[in-house]
Parts: C-alpha cells; sequence; structure tokens
C-alpha cells in the first residue's frame, strides 16, 4: 500500500508508525485510518517484529478528526462504516506510544488504544466531542482504559487532562522531557525486544482476550495460550539460557 498519511519504517525488531499530517496537526481523515489499519495488519502479520512506536510529526501527536468540510446541519444515521479505531485488536505484539503537545478526540482513542503510553511534560489530552454536540461511538470503550470516575471527567465534562493528572490516574505509564520522548520509547521497545516474543504475546493475548470474560473463560483461553508458550522453542531456549547464566537467544519469527 501507498503510504502518504503514515509513516511506516521498520529497524530490527521494531516497527515506527508515525502519524504524518503536520500541516493538519496529524488531524485523522479515512485516508489516516486505511494506512493505520493496513500497518497494524502488517506488523501483525511480520514475524521479524515485536513491539512498535506509535508517534506523530510536528507540533502534537494528533488534533483528533478532521472536521473540515463537514455539514453540521445534515441528518446523521450510523450505518456501520465509522472508523474502527481500534485497529490494534488482533495484534498482539506490543505498542508503545510516544505523545506530545495536544492528544486530541480520536487522537486520545488511538493514544489509549496501545498498550504502554509515554507523554511530554507538555501534553493535553482532551475529548471535546460535548462542546459541539456529539456523541463518539468510542467513548463506550474508554471505561475500560481507565477507571469509570476518571472516563466520566473525560467524557462529560469534556475536561482536558494534563500530563500530570494522567499519569496520577493511570492513563499513561510516563512522564519525560520533550527532548527524551522518542529516547525513551527506544528504550522500553528494546527491553521489550530482549524478552521471548512468544511469552510477551502470549501474555498481551491473555490481557486483551480476558478483559471482558468471566474467570471460567479466561481459564480456559490461559490453558490454550500457556499451553502454546510452554511447547514453544522460546520456552526451550529460556530454560538453556537460564541454566546456562547467559541472555536467551530468542529464535526468530
Amino acid at each position: 500500500m501507498e503510504l502518504s498519511t503514515v509513516e511506516y519504517e521498520k529497524k530490527g525488531h521494531i516497527a515506527y508508525v508515525t502519524l504524518n499530517r503536520p500541516d493538519k496537526l496529524n488531524a485523522m481523515n479515512q485516508q489516516v485510518h486505511d494506512e493505520l489499519a493496513w500497518i497494524w495488519a502488517d506488523v501483525r502479520d511480520d514475524p521479524t517484529l515485536r513491539v512498535a512506536i506509535l508517534s506523530g510529526n510536528g507540533r502534537c501527536f494528533s488534533a483528533g478528526a478532521d472536521l473540515s468540510g463537514g455539514a453540521p446541519d445534515a441528518p446523521y444515521r450510523y450505518d456501520g462504516r465509522y472508523p474502527d479505531i481500534s485497529q490494534t485488536q488482533g495484534l498482539y505484539k506490543p505498542v508503545i506510544s510516544a505523545l506530545h503537545s495536544h492528544v486530541v478526540g480520536y487522537g486520545m482513542w488511538i493514544a489509549l488504544d496501545t498498550d504502554y503510553r509515554i507523554a511530554t511534560e507538555d501534553v493535553t489530552f482532551w475529548l471535546p466531542e460535548p462542546q459541539w454536540g456529539i456523541a463518539t461511538i468510542p467513548a463506550g470503550w474508554f471505561p475500560k482504559a481507565m477507571p469509570w470516575a476518571i472516563a466520566a471527567e473525560v467524557l462529560l465534562f469534556a475536561d482536558r487532562v494534563s500530563a500530570q493528572r494522567a499519569y496520577d490516574v493511570g492513563m499513561i505509564n510516563k512522564i519525560v522531557p520533550k527532548d527524551q520522548l522518542m529516547a525513551e520509547a527506544e528504550k522500553q521497545a528494546n527491553r521489550i525486544v530482549e524478552l521471548s516474543p512468544v511469552a510477551v504475546q502470549g501474555m498481551k493475548e491473555l490481557m486483551v482476550r480476558g478483559n471482558s470474560l468471566d474467570y471460567g473463560q479466561i481459564d480456559r483461553i490461559t490453558g490454550d495460550v500457556q499451553t502454546r508458550v510452554m511447547n514453544s522453542e522460546d520456552r526451550k531456549e529460556g530454560g538453556r539460557a537460564f541454566v546456562e547464566k547467559r541472555q536467551a537467544v530468542w529464535p526468530e519469527g
């Protein structure tokens, strides 16, 4: 696929995914959604990739949906063709987000859809839809990403959330100075690269699939995933490395 709104680069075991509409503050249109969907599928299917870093070029991570050309008086009816923001569904490789400046609307959604979130000190999260008379469909997912009361604060009051507030309530993992953002993201990505890819992806699969299930269903899924991981070459190499007191060398693919 020819990419024009998102940059995609592979370096070793790390995928770099970068929103690239800086003149539009990385506002998300259908082209961005389509390109991200293609990229996440490629990350999923490339056996050499173990982790991805999501970031944004220019002045901010993302100003949200591209509303240019909209018709506010036009009738609206949901027809099932709404962009699927949770495009990492089924991607069990970890995704790290490197966030700076404004993280708004859809930009906030895709940021919260990542697994490990790093933000600069100037980050502001904001879901402004209630100010514009919009009920955003992804709002139904927010209570899964943060405590209910915090989701209500974000969704019902249209409050801006600072980096410190986001860290305090568990929306992000770390705050760093702006000039250290990508270095920190790469540091955390390389920590994941050193671990067993089979085990890491198994852990994320259990997190994702077990998030909305009861304990009995989780137990059955755990048995399936654990059997696959425990019978893998990674488990054998991990055991040998432990006995021989050396760094494990994980099989490719």
